[in-house]
């Protein structure tokens, strides 16, 4: 027993490597807008309240290492009860052995030990995956798997959306019959608790702001996708004579791209009064286009290309080396004097902001070990699974997984990039799962693996 606490308590201690390397937990552009949501009990226009209710309850209102330590410790137990499904005689030192790569060189540490909620995108297909296997039928572990499935889709949008798709592909999967002797999917009990996670989004935005949305922002962020895909101005240019709508007035002087028209004082959407004021003139474009066979076609053809453009954004650390967080200014910076203001010296000594000894954060190191672990790792899948004779190595346990992240990994580039931008941030995020695949593929079949090589 104390060996399991001792392993479930400082286990994930490893996954926070990167922040204990910078010195600081890391932050993106975006945390400060997270914590003051949660520490001030505000919904944002652009982003779902319940990351920061995550900041709130977690750092006690003292401090986001201990945001971080919770956000490793689901990490941790989501990756060890995989890789118990994957891998049933892993032991607690093999696992430790796997995770020492990755925690040094994957996304998996990276975006742990960050202010943000990415990391949520990997346990949405954990928990899914083990609330269907239903290979745990202790009470309390599957309470935790439901809690985990339902708040990791509350924190982002786009989580939603890839939870539908990975369900859709799993139903289609079992009723293929391929995997029906050896796996018993449950879809029903995984489908209410998706409901009752709208309804939970619902009635939260309703009981703070009297708003019963899951999402107060998804029609401008959709049209910063029209305009930074050219759909936009296509569809003003072939409309505004017979029709009028709200943009029509700014045809000739669009933003110059999405981050402009959200953010600029001088863009449109500023200029009309704000997200909520824009809502049903945006709402009428977006249907306009999607309606229209010419621009539903131009948007298909620029999702398609930059969802196979999204699949290769793997950079490590996308919008983390930065001096502006050094910057009173900054959203970081406010938001951590404000509520945390006993941590914003050793915030300011993070080499995220040049440290006393003037170190800066790099990851042109740590980027080129990762992708040569990634690249590796894909060369030995594609072996795998090109023969005949190795193939049958992956038994239906390791088909599962190996089917599960190649959906995750395809379903987060097409959705991020068809509802918003390609950006290497929202690809990593999930593209370390092939190492890992790769990792206990060759723990689980060791000996299959020495075979093929002797032969």
């Amino acid at each position: 027993m104390f060996k399991k606490i001792f392993f479930f308590l400082l286990g994930p201690l490893l996954l926070l490597f990167p922040a204990f390397y910078n010195g600081y937990p890391l932050v993106y552009s975006d945390t400060g807008t997270y914590i003051q949501s949660g520490m001030e009990m505000l919904i944002p226009n652009d982003r779902p309240i319940f990351y920061g209710l995550f900041i709130r309850i977690f750092s006690l209102g003292f401090s986001l290492w201990l945001v971080i330590y919770i956000q490793a410790l689901i990490s941790f137990y989501c990756l060890f009860k995989l890789s118990k499904i994957a891998y049933q005689q892993l032991s607690y030192s093999s696992f430790m052995l796997l995770l020492l790569p990755l925690s040094l060189f994957s996304g998996l540490s990276w975006y742990s030990s960050q202010i943000m909620p990415d990391i949520f995108s990997f346990y949405v297909l954990a928990s899914l995956i083990l609330l269907l296997y239903r290979t745990e039928e202790n009470k309390i572990h599957r309470a935790l798997y439901a809690l985990i499935f339902i708040f990791s889709l509350q924190v982002h949008f786009s989580n939603s959306i890839i939870l539908l798709g990975l369900v859709l592909s799993l139903f289609l999967l079992d009723k293929s019959g391929l995997m029906r002797a050896q796996i018993q999917f449950k879809f029903r009990p995984t489908l209410i608790l998706f409901a009752l996670s709208l309804l939970l989004a619902s009635g939260l935005n309703y009981t703070i702001d009297s708003s019963f949305k899951i999402t107060k922002g998804g029609h401008v962020f959709l049209m910063g996708k029209m305009l930074d895909s050219g759909v936009l101005q296509s569809f003003l240019n072939d409309k505004c004579e017979d029709q009028e709508f709200s943009l029509c007035a700014y045809k000739d002087q669009l933003p110059e791209d999405s981050r402009s028209l959200l953010w600029s004082e001088e863009s449109p959407l500023i200029l009309e009064g704000g997200w909520q004021a824009t809502e049903e003139s945006y709402r009428q474009i977006l249907f306009g286009i999607l309606t229209s066979p010419k621009h539903l076609a131009l948007y298909t053809y620029n999702a398609a290309y930059s969802s196979l453009s999204q699949l290769v954004q793997i950079d490590l650390g996308s919008g983390l080396e930065s001096n502006w967080y050094r910057e009173a200014s900054s959203p970081p910076y406010t938001q951590i004097e404000k509520h945390f203001k006993l941590e914003l010296k050793p915030y300011l000594q993070a080499r995220q902001n040049g440290n006393l000894w003037k170190q800066e954060l790099n990851l042109k190191e740590f980027n080129f070990v990762y992708k040569g672990f990634l690249f590796l790792s894909l060369a030995f899948i594609m072996w795998l699974v090109a023969g005949e004779k190795r193939r049958i190595i992956l038994d239906h346990r390791l088909q599962l997984m190996f089917f599960a992240i190649l959906m995750l990994i395809l379903l987060n580039a097409i959705v991020t990039a068809s509802l918003a931008n390609t950006y290497d941030r929202l690809q990593a995020r999930v593209s370390w799962l092939v190492i890992w695949f790769t990792l206990i593929v060759i723990q689980a079949k060791k000996k299959e693996l020495s075979a093929l090589k002797e032969e």
